[in-house]
């Protein structure tokens, strides 16, 4: 229990100790959020012997005009409720910094230092009403009628039906959204359809429309829950409303606590403006009604599996798997799998067999006009050009898997390739294009072999890991620097990394040329890394080194960071919806730098593979890098941005570099380049896969957001 010095209070003599409070369109006394605010603020004034006015807003129209009436009153902390207050917060807090504002249910973007946003988690809410519904049904059938589709409401419905399957895996949940919050008419109508199918139980989770849904399923006889206050006092008119005690009870948001906390923390100076507060179980910020005249239909089996299902939410130790956008949050590997739509790998696979397709009828074609124009007929016309087709692709078969020798090679050179990859991949995850992982790739190669040839006598366990911290750090600063320019000024990672890709490469070019050029060489390159900075070989006959192993390792650590972490989750909240993260506490400039850094860190590692671990290299060259931070976009691509996709991608485009070389030996009337154009032609079909799924009669995939970039300005 918290004690507060109520004469350090009045001590504080240097601004208004008065509190005030702007109800959204309603009283004090209507059951809703403006009633929950009141309570909450009474609590903490009276305890605290504060001063305290508020305003009851009778129209939106007069939103502004009260909340500069209480400013006018010396009001020095102001309460508003919903989001159209919230709105006007965000115009006159600016013009009045002496004065504090709590929003509620609204977060002020971007935030200001005398601004505290408060949010709630309505998954956990929605979690313990699916728990109460999956206990109480007798049909195993339970609908949820909801209104927009905003990430409260799809996080309320998400973790109802996530709530109810966890008490009683055999229930259905049927859930439509009416796309409203101002029509009881339709989510009447929806209600009612759903009784109809056979549910039993109705969640309301949408304003008056979720209100008019459970009025109408109450008085059908279904029993309902109601949400965001306690529907007992409002929708049902204490018990006054026919079908009242069909209600079990209301998934609550506390908003009296969240507000009571914010005025003892504004008068012990420990106001947390510029940041948002969290209303969860942990700190009794949501929770269910109570039951009212439900009460003897709530046994006492299902009281106690409520208790269990919110102490094990308040601890931890029970997840609902729902993001603050109202993602999916997968716990394992193997629901991944369970849950992956197989027709996108369908497309992929069919889009690298369809570029394969259309490079041999470019090689039959191109060969066929050659030998046309040469005067042959037709009949030696087609079997030369056919063998010349099966030559091309027996060369590029034999040359990246036909051997042992040549699936290490394919193995060896991919390994840039997932690391390139990785770094794409994680930027896109969080909603940045790092167009920039070449430059960065070239600044882990460069302070990665300055430590591998200028520091000497160490041995092996210190030096070479001492090489690749210096190339992680450089790749992650070069990373870092866009990441902070689009976090303080806006500025776009794109156009900032495509130009400091251009300042990576030609300082690697001076640096190599001139004062890191190695004076005995005749190339241009610096001296060779010390052996004992060298990635030590696996299988030397074949030229496997560790560094292999570093990028099947990273792969690992990057799908744990982003899918099992507090770090991984927040950076793919900001990808997925940067205004649900704001809304949820997340800073999303810090995640902006955050992930910029740890992209150009991989970045940085994938260059060390040249410089450290080919033995036919272990120095620094200019224009060592056949491109492969560009390429890095394409796997990342075709990947789909996750990180246990990676690795097959970047083996493939390993493969098609490794196997150009003697498919070009084996049919010398073709170029080197088809290689090029097999690889733009995967990413065209990916990119615009309604060409694989049109061509193969596949089925239209779901109108589902897969983030790579926020785009201009986003």
């Amino acid at each position: 229990m918290q004690v507060f010095n109520r004469d350090a209070v009045l001590r504080r003599t240097d601004e208004p100790m008065r509190v005030g409070l702007v109800t959204d369109v309603g009283r004090i006394d209507d059951g809703t959020f403006n009633q929950y605010a009141h309570e909450g603020i009474q609590r903490a004034v009276t305890e605290l012997g504060l001063e305290y006015t508020y305003i009851e807003t009778r129209r939106p129209e007069d939103h502004e005009v009260n909340l500069l009436i209480l400013i006018e009153e010396q009001c020095g902390l102001i309460i508003t409720v919903g989001s159209g207050l919230g709105k006007v917060v965000e115009r006159v807090a600016k013009e009045h910094p002496h004065v504090a504002f709590v929003t509620v249910d609204f977060v002020v973007q971007p935030s200001l230092p005398n601004v505290l946003s408060v949010v709630f988690a309505e998954d956990q809410a929605g979690f313990l009403a699916g728990a109460l519904a999956g206990c109480v049904t007798k049909s195993n059938v339970v609908g949820v009628v909801a209104g927009e589709s905003v990430p409260p409401v799809v996080r309320f419905r998400k973790g109802f039906a996530r709530g109810a399957r966890y008490v009683n895996p055999k229930v259905r949940v049927l859930s439509e959204h009416v796309e409203s919050f101002d029509d009881p008419d339709k989510g009447r109508s929806v209600a009612l359809s759903f009784i109809e199918r056979g549910a039993d139980v109705i969640f309301g989770a949408g304003g008056r429309t979720g209100s008019g849904a459970i009025r109408a399923a109450a008085e059908a006889g279904a029993r309902v829950i109601g949400v965001d206050q306690d529907e007992w006092f409002t929708t049902f008119e204490e018990g006054r409303v026919p079908g009242s005690d069909r209600l079990l009870s209301s998934a609550v948001k506390r908003v009296d606590v969240a507000v009571e906390r914010a005025v003892r923390d504004w008068a012990t100076g420990r106001f947390s403006g510029g940041s948002n507060w969290l209303g969860s179980l942990r700190n009794d910020g949501i929770g269910l009604a109570p039951f009212h005249a439900a009460e003897r239909a709530i046994s006492q089996e299902t009281r106690a599996r409520l208790n269990e299902v919110a102490t094990r939410l308040r601890d931890g130790t029970l997840q609902t798997h729902v993001g603050p956008a109202g993602e999916d949050q997968m716990e394992t590997i193997w629901e991944w799998l369970r849950v992956w739509n197989w027709s996108e790998l369908a497309v992929l696979v069919l889009a690298v067999i369809t570029a394969l397709l259309i490079g041999a009828i470019v090689i039959w074609v191109t060969r066929a006009a050659d030998l046309r124009g040469a005067g042959l007929p037709w009949e030696q016309v087609i079997p030369e050009a056919s063998a010349l087709v099966f030559s091309a692709y027996g060369g590029l078969y034999e040359g990246a898997i036909g051997s042992a020798r040549a699936l290490a090679g394919s193995l060896i050179y991919s390994t840039p390739y997932i690391m390139a990859g990785l770094a794409v991949a994680l930027g896109f995850q969080c909603g940045l294009f790092n167009i920039g992982v070449e430059g960065q790739l070239y600044m882990g190669a460069l302070c990665a072999t300055i430590v591998g040839f200028s520091v000497t006598g160490l041995p092996i366990y210190v030096h070479l890991p001492l090489a690749v911290a210096a190339g992680a750090l450089g790749g992650a600063i070069w990373g870092a620097i866009p990441g902070a320019l689009k976090a303080i000024t806006g500025a776009h990672e794109v156009i900032n990394t495509i130009m400091m890709n251009y300042i990576a490469v030609k300082t690697v070019d001076y640096l190599v040329k001139n004062p890191l050029k190695d004076v005995t060489a005749t190339l241009d390159r610096t001296p060779f890394v010390a052996e004992s900075a060298r990635f030590p070989l696996l299988v030397p006959e074949l030229n496997i080194h560790s560094a292999v192993l570093v990028a099947l390792a990273a792969i690992v650590l990057v799908w744990y960071f982003l899918f099992k972490t507090t770090w991984g989750f927040e950076i793919r909240t900001v990808g997925a919806n940067p205004g649900a993260a704001r809304y949820a506490g997340i800073s999303v400039k810090r995640n902006f730098v955050l992930a910029m850094a740890l992209s150009g860190m991989l970045a940085g590692i994938g260059g060390l593979d040249v410089v450290l671990g080919r033995p036919s290299e272990y120095a620094l060259k200019a224009a060592f890098s056949t491109g492969f931070g560009f390429d890095g976009i394409a796997v990342a691509m075709l990947a789909k941005s996750h990180p246990l996709g990676i690795f097959p991608a970047a083996f493939l485009w390993g493969a098609l570099r490794n196997g150009a070389g003697l498919m070009q030996v084996r049919a010398q009337a073709i170029s080197i380049d088809l290689v090029n154009i097999i690889q733009g032609l995967v990413i065209m079909f990916i990119a615009a896969d309604q060409i694989i799924r049109w061509l193969y009669r596949l089925r239209a995939r779901a109108e589902k957001e897969v983030v790579f970039t926020r785009g201009w300005g986003g």
